[in-house]
């Protein structure tokens, strides 16, 4: 691969996987890996990052009013570790690191809170890269609608587990992944608009269908997230709604989006994070912020920064510093912004 870095692997050569030198690390590891042995975070060559704007805030005797505010962006188009080629959906872990599925150069990738890449792999079985979560303890899920899996990986990449799904391969098909704080793993899978829940041990626990089980539920675009709350929760564009889930499926809470110009709609690019929900509207621009019992926050339009056309709503994860990242895929970047609220 040309301008790819010499690996040297401690752990032993795996096809597909390019890394840099090894450097310990001893997380505690929940969820899925949480019975395992602690994993190992390699480094990659510095590829370059974005410089931090420090801006000191002045305090008022009122609440400053909800507000996002743009930092900057990091990242550098390639098809080599550490680049980004056609990356499809980004997660944040508990200490600010950034993960990136990147179905061009089929890579996983792992970076810091700055752009520094800290970690890319390759499985050779995985070649539709599609959506990304992370647990609690660093172990990286991977969906891949291709093969109708899901793909567990340890912090250092290595492979723990590919979970079948019970449902046809299919590269079309939109398969979104998340993972709860108790370990439990929720699958949406749009081709039978079914949500499947799993153990830590992978046992199949329930499926659903939370749109009904009508023909026109088939298919229906969408995906899921996990909240702090204990809720799962569900975008539906066609509804134009997120749908708050409880554990035993039912839905506790429909929050709608904001109808204040014709023809708004969202999209299923959305993250639950700190108690908020953020979600890009369908023309890849707005964004919409409501707190997880559906009060309205902030709705804040991204073209300064994104551009004024419309373009695929880009993805979204928000880190352990307080930032929500938004994945721009078309310049292959991440984009910064600070939450201010």
């Amino acid at each position: 691969m040309k301008g790819a870095i010499r690996p040297m692997n401690a752990i032993g050569a795996i096809p597909g996987r390019l890394r840099g030198p090894t450097k310990p690390r001893s997380p505690l590891i929940t969820g899925a890996v949480g019975y395992f042995l602690p994993g190992m975070i390699l480094t990659l060559s510095l590829i370059g990052c974005s410089r931090l704007d420090t801006r000191g805030e002045s305090q008022t005797a009122k609440p400053a009013r909800a507000s996002i505010s743009y930092i900057g962006a990091w990242g550098m188009k390639g098809p080599d570790p550490g680049q980004l080629d056609q990356p499809t959906s980004i997660a944040a872990d508990s200490i600010g690191n950034s993960y990136i599925a990147d179905i061009g150069n089929k890579f996983i990738e792992k970076f810091d809170a700055r752009g520094t890449p800290l970690l890319a792999f390759q499985d050779p079985s995985l070649t539709h890269p599609q959506s990304i979560a992370v647990d609690r303890g660093g172990a990286i899920y991977v969906s891949d609608p291709a093969r109708g899996s899901v793909f567990i990986f340890f912090p250092n990449g290595d492979r723990y587990r590919e979970l079948r799904l019970p449902t046809r391969g299919n590269a079309e098909n939109m398969l979104s992944v998340a993972v709860d704080d108790d370990g439990l793993i929720y699958v949406f899978d749009t081709s039978i608009g079914k949500i499947f829940s799993y153990t830590p041990r992978f046992k199949l626990v329930r499926s659903w269908q939370p749109f009904g089980n009508s023909p026109n539920s088939h298919g229906r675009e969408g995906a899921i997230a996990s909240g702090s709350d204990g809720y799962m929760y569900l975008a539906d564009p066609e509804g134009n709604k997120i749908l708050r889930i409880a554990g035993d499926g039912r839905v506790a809470l429909e929050i709608r989006a904001a109808a204040d110009s014709a023809g708004r709609k969202l999209s299923a690019e959305f993250v639950v994070a700190n108690k908020y929900i953020f979600a890009m509207d369908a023309d890849g621009r707005m964004l919409q912020v409501w707190t997880n019992d559906g009060k309205p926050v902030l709705d804040a339009d991204l073209a300064p920064e994104l551009g004024q056309g419309s373009r695929y709503p880009p993805a979204l994860a928000v880190n352990a510093h307080g930032e929500l990242l938004v994945l721009d895929d078309r310049e292959s970047r991440v984009l910064r912004y600070k939450i201010n609220f």
